[in-house]
């Protein structure tokens, strides 16, 4: 049985490849089909063609809208607020007030009606006469000890700065009545006699009375803008 099966497979086999050669090999022994015909070409027909492409429908942005009122990577699903609008030049920079740096130090002219002042404008002591301009600022007129200003109607008033005057100094000793002396001559006293107050004393008190009075100068010189003194 496995003999006449297996002579079986092989006369199929034979005649499978013999009809392979047949299909591949003319009888006169050249190949079939090996020179390849191109076919015909088929042209497009242009006319019937639409040359332009159809036209794309707007996309509407209104569905949109609800991504941008709550967007999707955000914490508080809030839009960003807007940004603030640009600061103009007068907003970034603080206006100046030209009579801060002023400093009235004195008048001159009449005495009654002075006709000017004498002050320090931005460090530097000047004359500003009645109706000068400083600073879109006009010197409008004098008033007692007020410096009265003018710009558009509206007025302010700069204070004459002025030192306080220094006390009188304290007698040192209080002076013993003369009887011997003529009348009306200062009180000596005697060799050798002890006064009340001692050296020490004394040196305490005058040390005091300069440092009051450099104490009020440089008050004063602070009011009119200018350095303090250290010694």
């Amino acid at each position: 049985m496995k003999q006449s099966a297996t002579r079986i497979f092989s006369v199929l086999i034979l005649v499978l490849v013999g009809a392979l050669i047949a299909l591949w090999i003319k009888p006169d022994g050249s190949l079939r089909n090996t020179i390849w015909s191109p076919p015909a070409p088929v042209f497009p027909e242009l006319a019937a063609a639409d040359p332009l492409p159809p036209a794309t429908k707007a996309v509407d942005v209104n569905l949109f809208v609800a991504t941008l009122e709550r967007p999707l990577f955000s914490p508080s699903r809030r839009p960003p607020p807007p940004p603030p609008p640009p600061k103009t030049a007068e907003e970034s920079e603080p206006p100046v007030d030209p009579l801060a740096n002023i400093h009235v130090f004195g008048l001159y002219g009449g005495g009654d009606s002075p006709t000017g002042m004498l002050a320090s404008v931005d460090g530097k002591v000047r004359r500003v006469s009645v109706n000068e301009v400083l600073g879109g600022w006009k010197l409008k007129t004098i008033e007692d000890r007020n410096a009265i200003f003018d710009k558009n109607g509206e007025e302010r008033k700069l204070l004459l700065v002025t030192a306080k005057p220094a006390p009188p100094p304290k007698a040192a000793v209080a002076a013993a009545p003369n009887a011997g002396g003529a009348a009306g001559a200062p009180a000596v006293p005697p060799p050798g006699s002890v006064t009340n107050e001692s050296a020490d004393e004394r040196r305490q008190r005058v040390e005091e009375q300069q440092r009051e009075r450099m104490k009020r100068r440089n008050e004063a010189r602070i009011r009119a803008g200018a350095q303090p003194i250290t010694q």
